[in-house]
């Protein structure tokens, strides 16, 4: 039997013609085109082919300079120099996922080379040192900047971002930027328009961060403190000062929870809108007194807090200790979250030793040496003279999570401390999340980013908030189960999606849960810090550095915070 002959799907010959002939508006070659359209397939975006074209255009240019220096032809500088060319154009569309401009993509990987770790390239354009000392550099004594209208669909929300701001305000419709060597502080924020062919469009001055901050919150923080600068609760981040249209929905929130340098705040600013970080410290809220920093577009008015009041020193939260507290020890809040265990049930017994021995009366250096040890390593009084770390238990409810969260099949107990060590205080959280619930009555879509053992998911559903759906990216396995558990076990309705790495969220991944779930209302990204080997908090118990380790901070992972970024651009660009 003769089957009939399939009919082609006019309308889709119709949207790949048109899709392709806007392309070649843009001043593309043909080759160009048709490469893309082989590549990414007929059904990719336009904003997707334009990248990839631009991509592969950045990495020609830079094979070709770099095939200008002498070499051997040994017959296998075709497949070397294809390869090659592949790696330009990967690591040129990460860095425009980014939302760094071609130009500037362009100048790092001329100056730096394309074998340069992505992180390391992102660093050098934000610094500015990408403008130093270039053939390219030198040859800008000004650029122009003209604002010209160009279609959303054209282009990438990635892009829009860089496009058209300065970090001091509202671009005039035509401005000029003299001296382009050293201007830095002007130029992060401006994609620098070239008239060489294949260029993409001059591109219109849009809202989404046309207005910033002013730098000068870095003024008044930088004087405090070399780490946060905050002795007070608060360091609100008005709404009013953002403008208009990025304080508007899909909303997005970073926290980091680790004492990190107000330079890594501007650094991190400097990449999400120039939003001036908010400051607090967990003790307003809690049994932990830790020093968190948040960048985020919610508004800060109308807050509260999560009922019922939650337990606001150690002995509330531990009451059977208060029998055994010695004045002396003046402790209301843990200072840390204490992974390790080795060592310490030593340590406490030679506590309890010399306390037993003095019956209780101790010299004020040696009462000075077990507060610090004890601060270090969570050691509570749980007995007469006898000291003893917190239980994972007692750890959960000062963080604010259900009994046993951490519990989860096969967990160690240093597995669990781990999993606690950089968590979010969902108290803490909650309050300057609390603003959503009246936002999204019906409930709310949410992508989160390194979920950690799921913080903002059980602070949303505290808050009273519906999750209709998450999308949870997490790298380790055992933070995934705990999530995954209490999201069976507290009766959630929505589902639930996992993802193990954050480079599997592709384009195509992304759009197919869009999909799925619906727009996304909230991205929320909680601080992934690398993890610092048990064996290298706790020394020897005779030690008296033993706790020095714990003073140590984890380095922060900049190519982490550059992934969230990306994904905070791509939702709002799908939302418009």
């Amino acid at each position: 039997m003769v089957q009939p002959k399939e009919e082609p799907n006019v309308m889709d010959e119709g949207l790949h013609i048109e899709k392709r002939a806007s392309l070649l508006m843009m001043n593309f070659s043909v080759n160009e085109v048709d490469f893309a359209l082989d590549k990414l397939g007929k059904d990719a975006p336009v904003y997707e082919l334009v990248d990839f074209i631009t991509a592969a255009q950045i990495s020609e240019n830079f094979e070709k300079e770099t095939d200008d220096a002498p070499h051997d032809n040994d017959g296998t500088n075709e497949d070397k120099s294809d390869e090659t060319l592949y790696g330009t154009m990967e690591i040129t569309l990460q860095l425009l996922e980014m939302g760094f401009s071609e130009n500037q993509v362009s100048l790092a990987i001329e100056k730096f080379g394309s074998k340069t770790p992505i992180s390391e390239l992102a660093d050098k354009i934000f610094s500015g040192q990408i403008f130093l000392d270039t053939p390219r550099s030198r040859s800008y004594d000004t650029v122009k900047v003209k604002t010209e209208y160009c279609s959303p669909d054209v282009v990438s929300q990635s892009r829009k971002m860089n496009t058209s701001e300065t970090s001091r305000g509202k671009r005039p419709k035509e401005e000029y930027f003299d001296d382009f060597s050293n201007s830095t502080s002007q130029f992060q924020h401006v994609d620098f328009q070239e008239n060489r062919k294949g260029k993409r469009p001059k591109q219109e001055s849009l809202d989404d961060s046309s207005s910033f901050l002013d730098s000068s919150w870095e003024e008044k923080v930088k004087p405090n403190s070399s780490r946060y600068g905050m002795q007070q609760a608060f360091n609100s981040n008005p709404c009013r000062s953002i403008n208009k249209v990025v304080a508007q929905p899909p909303y997005f929130f970073y926290g980091n929870v680790v004492d990190v340098s107000i330079d890594c705040w501007v650094k991190m600013s400097h990449f999400l809108y120039s939003l001036e970080p908010e400051f607090v410290n967990s003790q307003y809220f809690s049994a932990l007194s830790r020093r968190e920093g948040y960048l985020h577009n919610l508004p800060t008015t109308n807050r509260f807090h999560i009922p019922p009041e939650p337990p606001m020193t150690i002995q509330d939260a531990i009451p059977h200790t208060k029998k055994w507290w010695p004045s002396w020890d003046t402790r209301k809040h843990l200072s840390c979250i204490n992974s390790g265990t080795s060592g310490i049930s030593q340590l406490c017994e030679r506590f309890e030793k010399l306390l037993r021995d003095s019956r209780g009366v101790l010299s004020s250096q040696q009462q000075r040496d077990i507060l610090h040890r004890s601060e270090k390593l969570n050691l509570v009084w749980v007995g007469a003279y006898k000291l003893g770390p917190v239980d994972p238990e007692h750890i959960e409810l000062i963080l604010g999570y259900p009994s046993n969260h951490t519990q989860a099949a096969g967990n160690s107990l240093t597995a669990r401390l781990e999993s606690l060590r950089h968590c979010f205080q969902t108290d803490t959280l909650g309050y300057h999340l609390s603003v959503l619930k009246s936002m999204f009555p019906g409930g709310l879509t949410m992508l989160s980013v390194f979920s950690g053992i799921g913080g903002a998911e059980v602070t949303l559903h505290r808050l009273g908030i519906k999750l209709k759906g998450v999308i949870s990216i997490e790298t380790s396995e055992t933070n995934r189960r705990i999530l995954k558990r209490w999201w069976e076990s507290s009766g959630q309705t929505g589902e639930l999606v996992q993802i193990e790495d954050i480079q599997a969220l592709t384009t195509k991944k992304f759009e197919s849960l869009i999909h799925k779930l619906g727009s996304i209302d909230f991205v929320i990204c909680q601080n992934s810090v690398p993890q610092i080997p048990n064996s290298k908090q706790i020394s020897n118990s005779k030690d008296p550095k033993m706790a020095a380790e714990s003073d140590n901070l984890p380095d922060f992972d900049f190519s982490l915070y550059y992934e969230f970024v990306r994904v905070v651009q791509r939702v709002r660009s799908m939302k418009r």
